[in-house]
């Protein structure tokens, strides 16, 4: 099985207020100071620890200082980070994206979580039993 991230997009990640970024097979990622360069590689640092069993989503977030070291600055209107990401798996074009905020408690917070294959919905959250689950 061969797996490609195809594409990448970014909203209020850090000093990214909106970006998307197609990614080919090679890739060299440059530019000045400060332009978000790491910013950009720990996006994909941070989905790859939300998908280890020994990490997981609160993990990933309080190892970044919290919600509001991820966040943009210039995100005020917009409390919400989002990650979405375009896969490619053998012939197969999946999507994920992944929506989080903070609670009054400043603990992280999922607030939107969708998967889908070939534009086919697959999984959306929350959903019936997260209702009932309030550490979701």
């Amino acid at each position: 099985m061969a797996m490609r991230i195809s594409e990448i997009r970014l909203e209020n990640w850090k000093n990214f207020r909106l970006a998307a970024v197609k990614l080919q097979r090679r890739m060299f990622v440059i530019g000045p100071n400060a332009a978000g360069k790491s910013n950009l590689l720990d996006a994909i640092r941070f989905l790859r620890e939300i998908s280890d069993p020994e990490g997981g989503f609160q993990r990933a977030v309080k190892s970044r200082g919290g919600v509001s070291q991820i966040r943009c600055l210039h995100a005020r209107k917009q409390p919400k980070v989002a990650l979405e990401v375009g896969l490619e798996i053998d012939q197969d074009q999946w999507s994920y994206r992944l929506e989080f905020g903070q609670d009054n408690q400043r603990r992280a917070e999922l607030a939107r979580e969708v998967v889908s294959k070939n534009g086919q919905l697959i999984l959306e959250r929350p959903n019936q039993e997260d209702a009932a689950d309030p550490s979701r």
